[in-house]
């Protein structure tokens, strides 16, 4: 697992634009209708995304499987890191206007935080330390071909080193699946309105 550093501008765009492109093209089950649902468009995505991705790698939490870069993954947590003040409010910002304004982006906020919060809020409220997976896509020429495991495996020896547990949600049950086989367990369910469920994963130390 390489942490990307000291890329050009284009290039993080690239990469941005390689991660929304995953997110805009995936085929949710019937039970889900996850991110599109909020942001259906593909320019959306591009400037939602875009707005992640930018601040996970000014903040070095921006990692790739290796130079060939199959794959990208952004952590946080305990001896990882967490997005800076100043790119955390340039996210944010981009993020409005990918939702369409202050009322859609607190609409969606609502959702993604509902039934008590995510499971990082709620590892933060029992004051645990945790390795949060915020993102990890593999691109689609590299799928099936094992690299989801690779990325996996290396955040639970990084965690492992640490004693700390891993954590992560999702919107979407098939994906759920695919974590669980590769290791992490479900936390729970939430039901965050019609065809939006968000899936707590968790992978204890």
């Amino acid at each position: 697992m390489l942490k990307l550093k000291k890329l050009p501008d284009k290039e993080v765009e690239a990469i941005s634009k390689q991660i929304a492109d995953a997110f805009y093209d995936y085929k949710y089950n019937d039970e889900d209708s996850g991110l599109i649902k909020y942001i259906p468009s593909r320019e959306a995505m591009y400037i939602y995304i875009g707005a992640i991705v930018r601040a996970a790698y000014k903040s070095g939490l921006l990692y790739t499987t290796s130079e060939k870069r199959e794959g990208y993954l952004i952590l946080s947590g305990e001896g990882v890191g967490s997005i800076g003040f100043v790119d955390g409010m340039k996210m944010i910002l981009a993020e409005k206007k990918a939702l369409g304004g202050f009322g859609k982006m607190k609409e969606f906020v609502s959702a993604c935080f509902c039934e008590g919060g995510s499971i990082e809020t709620r590892m933060k409220k029992a004051k645990r330390r945790f390795i949060r997976i915020e993102v990890l896509v593999v691109r689609p020429e590299y799928q099936r071909q094992g690299y989801m495991r690779k990325m996996m495996n290396s955040v639970y020896r990084l965690a492992d080193k640490k004693n700390l547990p891993v954590i992560l949600d999702t919107d979407d049950k098939d994906k759920s699946l695919r974590y669980q086989h590769l290791g992490m367990k479900l936390d729970r369910v939430r039901n965050c309105g019609e065809k939006f469920h968000m899936y707590d994963l968790i992978r204890e130390c």
